[in-house]
């Protein structure tokens, strides 16, 4: 269905995405999402240019598709040269893929047993350069982070299954192994605006 060929535009994605994620469970939910984020990355045009509208003091994470009860999320990233996110978690599954530019992704596995809430020993499990039209799939435990270490700016797609701006999540210090707690919002939202 959304693996076939022809032009694939968000509002399609987003509906398709409703579907599987409102009839499956996680493993079924990643496994159907990821032909469609490919579609989606092979449309040209898919996604306006305000998607991507960078900022100048951190990488930019603009809201695109939210259902009204915040079953998931879709947002597009705009890392400009140099730009990182710290190494962070979700706490829900993820699927992200490159629209446009170059990624480097650092995927990193807790070591320790969870049982201390301000502290946690990372493992890096695996580094690569992500390009145009590759798709990441998380779990919900889930830890990387990305680097735009390219010339240009790389811009992305990410579906969570949680509206991931306004929730609690966790960053994690790769030298203390110290535990911190961030929301991340959204460039194009503001706050007070979810409390309507």
């Amino acid at each position: 269905m959304a693996a076939s060929g022809g032009p694939y535009s968000l509002a399609q994605f987003a509906r398709h995405a409703e579907v599987i994620i409102r009839s499956a469970r996680e493993s079924e939910i990643l496994r159907q999402l990821k032909p469609a984020m490919e579609r989606l990355l092979r449309t040209r045009g898919s996604l306006p240019p305000e998607a991507f509208t960078p900022r100048k003091d951190r990488f930019a994470n603009t809201l695109l598709h939210r259902p009204k009860d915040g079953t998931f999320s879709i947002t597009a990233g705009n890392w400009q040269p140099g730009q990182t996110t710290p190494i962070h978690d979700h706490l829900t599954w993820a699927v992200v893929g490159v629209y446009d530019g170059q990624e480097r992704e650092s995927i990193f596995r807790r070591t320790d047993d969870g049982s201390d809430p301000k502290r946690a020993t990372l493992r890096l499990v695996s580094e690569r350069i992500n390009a145009k039209g590759h798709v990441t799939v998380l779990g919900h435990r889930g830890i990387h982070r990305i680097d735009n270490v390219s010339s240009r700016p790389s811009h992305s797609v990410h579906v969570y299954g949680r509206d991931i701006g306004t929730m609690e999540r966790h960053s994690y210090d790769p030298v203390t192994g110290e535990i911190g707690k961030f929301v991340s919002g959204y460039c194009n939202v503001l706050r007070d605006e979810d409390e309507d």
